[in-house]
This record gives structure tokens, sequence and C-alpha cells, in this order.
């Protein structure tokens, strides 16, 4: 678990060129949510850190609101379901979207990632949206994965490369308790299908919905999946 002085979450904001956003995740409720305003313009401040002998890995998907998050956090807020006896954990959370709107039905969560400037600006949108106080970030590596298993798990859009899988199973088979859930929105990228096939012959039940989800000016369809890990001993 991280945290974050009032000095280094400004001194971060103040690196970026940022906008804040309004997520509508229910009938008069809303997250508030600072973001880049241009995710290629970020890219380029990154590249030039990196002829500064900063290394960049990739383009900085974290640093945007993208549909399937506000997929599951809308989806999340209508499904009722009851809050869950371990802290949520939330995996590759970027800007916190999924983990702050689960703390805003009281859930305990703690979002992840292994962007450092990710983890900072999700502390800081958690404490704009008033949930500080049950919503924590930690930092995760998939490769190394370390921290207390729980109950549910939930991410979005992270199966999106193939060559990732084997490293989201593994943290799910270290950090997700036998017969706890995993929740993963997805829209309907191609790559998906293979890591719904890997969970299923690693045991887990699978069921999938598909919601349409509105966001800025287009309709995504997203899928909202829902793994069960099989009991201790069934998992292959």
């Amino acid at each position: 678990m991280k945290r974050y002085t009032v000095r280094e979450i400004r001194r971060t904001l103040a690196k970026y060129d940022l906008q804040t956003t309004l997520v509508p995740v229910a009938e008069g409720r809303v997250v508030e949510v600072v973001e880049a305003r241009d995710a290629y313009s970020l890219l380029d401040q990154l590249v030039a850190r990196e002829e500064l002998g900063h290394r960049t890995e990739r383009f900085p998907y974290w640093a945007e609101v993208w549909p399937a998050g506000v997929a599951l956090a809308r989806w999340f807020h209508a499904a009722g379901l009851p809050r869950p006896a371990t802290p949520v954990l939330e995996l590759g959370c970027g800007l916190g979207l999924v983990g702050i709107s689960l703390a805003l039905l009281g859930w305990e969560t703690e979002s992840t990632d292994f962007v450092e400037d990710a983890l900072i600006l999700t502390a800081h949108n958690a404490r704009l949206t008033r949930t500080a106080l049950r919503h924590r970030v930690g930092y995760l590596d998939w490769a190394q994965p370390v921290g207390t298993p729980t109950l549910c798990v939930a991410g979005s859009d992270l199966a999106y490369e193939k060559r990732n899988h084997p490293l989201l199973a593994g943290v799910l088979r270290e950090l997700l308790l036998p017969g706890g859930t995993f929740y993963l929105s997805d829209p309907q990228r191609p790559a998906a299908r293979a890591f719904v096939e890997l969970l299923r012959e690693r045991g887990y039940s699978h069921e999938v919905e598909t919601v349409l989800q509105p966001w800025k000016s287009l309709e995504h369809r997203v899928d909202i999946h829902r793994f069960v890990r099989p009991a201790e001993g069934k998992t292959g």
C-alpha cells in the first residue's frame, strides 16, 4: 500500500496537461476523474523524457478514461452485489475509476498499477471523490505478484495483449482466493477470447453480459465477464 503526500501529488499533477472529467456511474452520482487532456501529446512528452534518459515502455494507456472502465463502474452500481468480506483488488487501475466507484458503494478497495504516476493520480482522484478512507493504492508487477489474496478482483480492458495473458492468469493464481470472483470488462477485443479460454481451461466458471456504453460521442459494446475460481485443488 502506498500513501502520497499533498506535495507529491501536486508535483505529479504539474507534470501533465490535465483536465477534469465527470463520469456518471449511476443516477445522480458521478466520479470526478483527472485525466490527460490529450494522450498523444502525453506520449510525445514521455518520448522526450526517454531521450533524456528516462525510460518509457509503452503508450500511456493509464492516463485517460476508457469506455470499458466506465461500463464496469456503471455495471457494479446497477448490479446490487453484496459487499465482499475482503477488500477488492483492482488490477491495471490507470486512473482508478473502477476502484473508486466501488469505494463509493462502501466497498474496501485497493487500486494497483505498475506506473507510479498512475497510482498518484488515482490517489488524487480518490480524494476528489472523498473515498480515500475506503480506497488505497498499491504497486503491483504482474510478473511478480505479491499481496494478500482476496475474494474479489476487478479490472477493465486488461486482456488486449495475448503475451500478457499468462501473467494475468498468474496474478489470479496468487491473489484470488479459491471460490473468489474476477470481474473483467472488455470492449470485445479479439484477444480477449483467448484469455477467456485460458481461464476456462484452468477450471474457472464463466458468465458474460454485454452492455452498450456511450462514451465521448460514441457507443461501445462492452462485455462484462464474471469468472469464479474453482475450489482449491481443482485449478489446472
